[in-house]
């Protein structure tokens, strides 16, 4: 007779992520998991990192556990997949619901080229150009994201091309959510919730001019020279020398009532403001009965919709990475020899 178990769960999830994984005939796909029990290779984030065997363009796929996998410093090019976080909030995520927990992020110049997706992080410093962090999940009590440095932390950094997209990003104490310092070009920020506790606080401080669109900013928007489009600032302020504001919209004057920017628009003419904690973003649709528009429907740059759920490449609920997700398991406590374990796996993919 067989029977089924916690252990046997989390190899079979393993197996179905190696399967659906795409990945190159150089390039190795290794696991971290600190379940008890896991066939994982590592279970500390630095200790993968770390291990000779793992070397550039190498894939480290985290799974969902309640333990957090420590602090991770990037001195070399990987790609770190989670699997998305608030995975109990939205439907049809991952069959566990733990998140992948990294408590500090920094990466390297020597890591340029990097991505990271799935995670759920609690400071995050991206000192390497070329990289994309997408789709993760940053709650912090300290500055949440910092591009670059000019010697507040640990050195001098200017990276260039890196691509901030699809983040939920919250912070309090009076820090900032994202914190670009000069010197950084081309950073490209999109579809992003990035919040501060406070509106006289920071959601955004920027000493580089950013590309920035399709964001949804709670705190003061501080950018130099900067073309901001497609953003719902909802509660906060606008500071920055040199910047243009095109289809934009605000809960009060903040954006000029100029270029397409829409004025005076509370959270609930814009958002749905219920469900789960990124859903609670979500357009208010137009309806008939009874008769309602949204002002943020078909207004952005090009006749897109405003906000993080807006544009060419939406946010994505719960940060789910771009790979096939199992969603739902169910096998019976034991199985026969004639009929052996008959079990039901659904699965979703995530682009």
């Amino acid at each position: 007779m067989l029977y089924f178990s916690a252990s046997l769960f989390r190899r079979l999830l393993a197996v179905a992520a190696l399967l659906l994984t795409a990945a190159t005939a150089e390039a190795k796909i290794w696991r971290i998991d600190n379940n008890g029990g896991s066939p994982g290779d590592f279970i500390t984030a630095q200790a993968a990192h770390d291990a000779a065997t793992v070397v550039v363009n190498d894939t480290l796929y985290f799974n969902g556990s309640g333990t957090s996998y420590g602090d991770l410093t990037m001195t070399k090019r990987l790609y770190v997949f989670g699997p998305g976080y608030h995975l109990s909030q939205n439907p049809e995520t991952q069959a566990v619901t733990n998140t992948a927990y990294i408590h500090e992020l920094r990466v390297m110049p020597s890591a340029a080229g990097s991505a990271i997706t799935g995670m759920q992080l609690a400071r995050v410093r991206l000192f390497a150009s070329n990289t994309l962090f997408k789709r993760n999940y940053v709650g912090s009590d300290q500055h949440a994201v910092v591009i670059g440095d000019q010697g507040a932390f640990v050195g001098t950094y200017t990276p260039s091309n890196v691509i901030f997209t699809q983040n939920y990003v919250t912070c309090g104490g009076g820090n900032r959510a994202l914190w670009v310092f000069s010197g950084c070009s081309n950073v490209i920020v999109t579809n992003n919730l990035l919040y501060s506790s406070n509106p006289g606080w920071y959601g955004v401080y920027a000493d580089a001019s950013l590309i920035f669109s399709n964001n949804v900013v709670y705190g003061i928007l501080r950018t130099p020279s900067t073309n901001i489009t497609n953003t719902y600032l909802y509660g906060g302020s606008l500071e920055g020398a040199g910047n243009s504001y095109n289809n934009n919209i605000c809960n009060g004057t903040q954006f000029p009532a100029i270029n397409g920017n829409v004025q005076n628009q509370p959270i609930a003419n814009v958002c749905v403001a219920s469900g789960s904690d990124d859903g609670y973003f979500q357009l208010k649709p137009n309806t008939v009965s009874p008769a309602y528009t949204n002002p943020a429907i078909g207004t952005g740059v090009g006749g897109v919709d405003m906000g993080m759920f807006g544009g060419t490449d939406p946010y994505v609920l719960s940060g789910m990475p771009a790979i096939p997700a199992i969603w739902f398991f169910s096998a019976p406590s034991s199985g026969s020899g004639a009929g052996g374990l008959q079990i039901q796996l659904k699965a979703k993919s995530h682009n």
